[in-house]
């Protein structure tokens, strides 16, 4: 079902607007009418979704639900060297504060790999810490080691049937895909319609490095 998610802005305007450098990541974040309506790449944050603002994205919560099928997206680096140091991306777990009983862990993972398909950095733990949240999502920060990259690159996030990813329903980029680990093969990203047809998506995840 596509929803207009508005109230993600409430959790995510330090999402919309850390571009400047890393440390914005852990500022203050502005009110919702500061918030720009897009934003793009800069030296420190690379965006490969549309760069709409999320507290007017169209946009809802998706997962393949398979195992070993990632959700993945596609990053140009701004200059060869660049240092991917963190992964930045908006989930949910389907838990939220009007549920009685305690969430049920389950497990995520990520994956770094470069233009081949070479793993360059894997990561695997509970939901709890970045996706558990009483308002029903969340804005995860996964700090990885700092990695160079010399050329394109993706971040690779399995969430299995534990978390689902911010996804946006229009202007999709084209950067956006699913990947298969056993066969490795990449395709292109997207959510089957009642009408039997594919819409074209992005995945809403984004990369801060220096």
């Amino acid at each position: 079902m596509v929803l207009l998610i508005a109230a993600v802005c409430f959790a995510v305007l330090c999402f919309n607007g850390m571009g400047a450098s890393t440390s914005a990541v852990a500022a203050k974040a502005p009110s919702n009418a500061s918030a720009p309506a897009k934003i793009t790449s800069t030296a420190n944050l690379l965006i490969s979704d549309s760069g709409t603002n999320l507290s007017v994205m169209n946009a809802t919560f998706t997962s393949p639900g398979a195992f070993g099928v990632a959700q993945a997206v596609k990053f140009t680096p701004p200059k060869p060297g660049w240092k991917l140091e963190e992964v930045v991306l908006v989930g949910t777990d389907g838990w939220n504060s009007s549920n009685k009983a305690y969430p049920v862990q389950g497990i995520f993972g990520l994956e770094i790999r470069d233009a081949n398909l070479k793993l360059l950095y894997q990561y695997a733990d509970t939901q709890l810490e970045y996706f558990t949240s009483p308002t029903g999502f969340r804005t995860a920060k996964i700090e990885v080691p700092a990695t160079p990259m010399n050329g394109d690159f993706y971040i690779c996030f399995y969430g299995r049937d534990t978390v689902r990813t911010l996804t946006e329903l229009q202007d999709a980029t084209g950067n956006s895909y699913y990947y298969l680990r056993d066969t490795a093969q990449l395709l292109k990203g997207g959510i089957q319609l009642k009408n039997n047809t594919t819409l074209p998506v992005n995945w809403v995840i984004r990369a801060v490095g220096e």
